[in-house]
């Protein structure tokens, strides 16, 4: 007996050795270990040994916190007297906020090349050939102004930015089928701000014939994944939950307002693809458009200069005009309601926010809306009309042009200072109290002359490129891991 307690007293003791051996971690000296608690970030480690439990948690990510050296993939751009050059860039990093740099975006590296090359693009297509051969010293402080802009977003610290050489393309003529589109010049980077999350275990792996590949948000009715169609074409799929899944009367409501949602088209919208008002849970799914929020854009972005204001007030203008010759008023405008893609704003979530907004003015007696983009009239209970999302408008196109949320009793005229001279009477008429004092959209289109081809060829800053590149490159990779 006692030889037996004797092995199993040793078995144990060497056991528990084995574990201690697994849970001790060792960080090199200059790195850091990122650890993971069941599934989730958890603390990091800086260099030393560690005790990580094992079984429970994990070191996930060892991050090098040293100065790194990246040179660039070389790049091919086109000057204003559109010839090509070929450009070398290296880019001194390091990492100051492992976090951030893991958990914030899919590929570190990835981003910082895609903005490097966006920017170099803007940069040298604003120049002639002479100039931007003789201004290498010059266009790299310019790319490392634009990327230390973004880096902290990253986690990184741009040390510096080398234009190694800039020489003529061994075409010298570029020709307009050469220029290259944002975001060729480099490999496909992951997401900026991580636009996909992956689906937990509560989470369908299908809705009707989609496929669900990652999850884009959650809101209070419900949640919203990336989805495939049996045509491996991408697809937004919002499956609506909680007390609206179960309320009758929502379902009649939803089913009347997909039915009108069908036949909005144009450009400037997602469309509805499909939908089933009848399923448990009832769903529907529209065109998937890579690319941040505009809410996002202005988070990480700040302010937006004149030809992007222009191009978003003359995108959102064209959208609005087509949802309100439906019937259909969107009633809750907003940013995080407008995507920026490549081609422009994109319009979504116009298709329930009646059945919603009437099923939760039954339930609690609340207006369904955000404040701040809420039209006088639904604060009071009037009558909402498409005058309500012309009120939305104008406050949209002030937060995009600098509007920080105003203190009680400040004045319009402070915000509408913020904007280029050519908006602010458009929108101080939009933000008239009376909505019959607002202006109808075929005024508003009327009064935004069209931009110079120029201006919608480069309408939106680098750093705002990247995101829209890098959303899109996320999405390109999601849809290709399922394939």
């Amino acid at each position: 007996m006692d030889i037996w307690i004797s092995l199993l007293n040793g078995a144990v003791l060497i056991g528990l050795i084995a574990l201690l051996r697994k849970s001790l971690q060792r960080i090199p000296v200059g790195n850091v270990g990122l650890v993971e608690r069941l599934g989730r970030y958890h603390r990091t480690l800086t260099p030393g040994m560690s005790f990580v439990m094992f079984g429970v948690e994990k070191v996930a990510h060892h991050v090098d916190t040293r100065l790194q050296v990246v040179p660039l993939q070389p790049v091919r751009v086109t000057t204003r007297d559109n010839h090509a050059l070929n450009a070398d860039i290296t880019v001194y990093l390091q990492v100051q906020d492992p976090v951030k740099a893991v958990y914030h975006v899919t590929n570190y590296v990835g981003a910082m090349e895609q903005q490097a090359y966006n920017t170099l693009r803007v940069t040298a297509g604003q120049l002639d050939a002479e100039r931007a051969l003789a201004s290498r010293k010059e266009i790299g402080a310019a790319l490392h102004q634009e990327l230390a802009r973004s880096a902290d977003a990253w986690g990184l610290r741009i040390d510096r930015v080398l234009i190694d050489a800039i020489d003529p393309s061994s075409s010298s003529q570029a020709t307009v089928t050469s220029h290259a589109t944002p975001g060729s010049g480099g490999p496909a980077a992951g997401g900026a701000g991580v636009p996909h999350r992956p689906l937990r275990a509560e989470d369908p792996p299908r809705v009707g014939p989609y496929q669900l590949l990652a999850r884009l948000g959650e809101g209070g009715m419900g949640t919203v994944y990336l989805g495939r169609s049996p045509a491996e074409q991408p697809v937004a799929v919002k499956v609506i939950r909680g007390p609206f899944a179960q309320d009758a009367a929502f379902r009649r409501r939803f089913t009347r307002e997909i039915e009108t949602a069908r036949r909005v088209g144009g450009s400037r919208t997602a469309p509805l693809v499909d939908a089933d008002p009848a399923g448990e849970p009832p769903w529907l799914a529209t065109e998937y458009i890579p690319g941040p929020s505009l809410h996002y854009v202005i988070s990480h972005h700040g302010a937006l200069p004149s030809p992007t204001l222009y191009t978003i007030a003359g995108g959102m203008a064209e959208a609005l005009a087509g949802i309100h010759a439906c019937g259909i008023v969107h009633r809750d405008l907003k940013p995080s309601n407008i995507i920026i893609s490549e081609d422009g704003p994109r319009v979504i979530d116009f298709g329930i926010a009646r059945a919603v907004d009437a099923t939760a003015l039954t339930r609690t007696g609340h207006v369904v809306g955000t404040p701040g983009f809420l039209a006088p009239e639904q604060l009071t209970g009037a009558a909402v009309t498409p005058a309500t999302d012309v009120y939305a408008y104008g406050m949209v196109l002030c937060h995009a042009g600098g509007l920080v949320p105003l203190a009680d009793g400040q004045p319009i005229e402070s915000v509408l200072r913020l904007l280029p001279e050519g908006l602010q009477e458009l929108v101080r008429g939009c933000l008239a109290p009376d909505p019959a004092a607002r202006p109808g959209l075929d005024d508003i289109l009327a009064r935004l002359s069209p931009p110079a081809p120029h201006e919608t060829n480069e309408w939106l800053p680098p750093p705002v490129r990247t995101m829209v590149d890098l959303h899109a490159g996320t999405t390109r990779e999601t849809v290709r891991l399922h394939a």
